[in-house]
């Protein structure tokens, strides 16, 4: 009963005075890279995408485990080989027996330059809005143990609880980014984004707490092996918020089953992918994912294996997404280049 109340004092600890908590993150971080970089909207095979993720995390560690949401869209304007990226993004966060929950929109905006035909440099904005609740109804206190179990009808002289909290602040993000073609074989991503740059106030206890700013680098890397259907598909990602920091790197191997044909390009192609990740000194991950016609469902899990194994088990995170990528025409917005 004891390690049952130190965890519930650790949880509450965490919850309302731990300095500042990472964001969201992502195994198949390089599906959707809007997710990560406002500059990032628009890249992408077609006129428009549609992606939608969830991510389920450490159910062996508590009844209510982190359950992340989101969904997406973004698309392109004015594609005359320069172009402007828009997009909408929304995230849900929940978990914990206090009922934790962050929602964040976000609108990417974004103007992409085309430095040569098949060589783009995008600067975006991302204005947002950012809201943290936490519910109380289900929360038991160390004065509302009986000795065999927990009397919620004790008043537990929590006088900051005594009713629902609720904050809403906005946010703001930014990044730059560089996508191109090597060669027929080649193509490169690079991108490094700013998150939170307005740091806004985020403690429901003190008005001095805010968040972290966030720093993000990633990139991926195309090498198609010649008159073959295989390709080497090596990514990261990397970032630093306050004391936070993460990088996991790795690979997708693809093979594309049925090739495109020379007038719907992408869509009409299908392809399977294999990858694994490595997040450093946290998890090893893995994925798989089906394209074909513009369709793409993924799936991904992975494998704890820093000192939080104790309690784990080696069972982290579920993930699964699902995108969709329409066409518009075979030019313009259709610009099957860019992906």
């Amino acid at each position: 009963m004891k390690i049952r109340i130190a965890i519930l004092s650790l949880a509450g600890w965490l919850t309302f005075n731990a300095s500042a908590q990472q964001d969201k993150h992502y195994n198949m971080f390089a599906e959707s890279p809007v997710y990560l970089n406002p500059a990032a909207a628009g890249f992408f095979p077609g006129g428009m995408q549609l992606f939608t993720n969830f991510r389920m995390q450490w159910l062996p560690v508590s009844d209510t485990p982190y359950r992340t949401i989101s969904a997406a869209t973004d698309w392109r304007l004015f594609d005359n080989g320069s172009f402007m990226g828009m997009g909408v993004n929304f995230y849900n966060d929940y978990g914990g027996t206090s009922g934790y929950m962050t929602n964040e929109v976000t609108v990417p905006i974004n103007y992409a330059i085309e430095l040569n035909k098949d060589n783009h440099f995008a600067i975006g904005l991302q204005p947002a809005w950012y809201q943290r609740t936490i519910t109380n109804e289900n929360l038991t206190w160390d004065n509302q143990w009986t000795g065999t179990e927990f009397n919620t009808s004790y008043d537990p002289n929590e006088l900051l609880l005594n009713e629902n909290m609720n904050l809403s602040k906005f946010d703001i993000s930014a990044g730059a980014y560089w996508y191109a073609h090597i060669s027929k074989q080649t193509k490169l991503s690079f991108g490094l984004a700013g998150h939170h740059l307005s740091k806004q106030k985020i403690n429901f206890m003190s008005a001095e707490e805010k968040l972290y700013r966030k720093l993000t680098l990633h990139g991926q890397c195309e090498f198609k092996k010649q008159n073959s259907g295989l390709s080497f598909i090596p990514a990261f990602y990397g970032f630093l918020q306050g004391p936070n920091k993460e990088l996991t790197v790795g690979s997708n191997f693809r093979y594309v089953v049925r090739g495109s044909s020379r007038v719907t390009g992408y869509f009409n192609e299908m392809a399977v992918s294999f990858g694994t990740y490595y997040r450093i000194g946290d998890a090893l991950l893995a994925n798989f994912i089906f394209d074909v016609s513009g369709f793409s469902v993924g799936v991904a899990y992975d494998l704890n294996i820093s000192k939080l194994i104790i309690s784990t088990g080696g069972f982290g995170g579920f993930e699964a997404f699902l995108r969709y990528r329409v066409q518009f025409g075979n030019g313009g917005l259709g610009n099957p280049s860019i992906h």
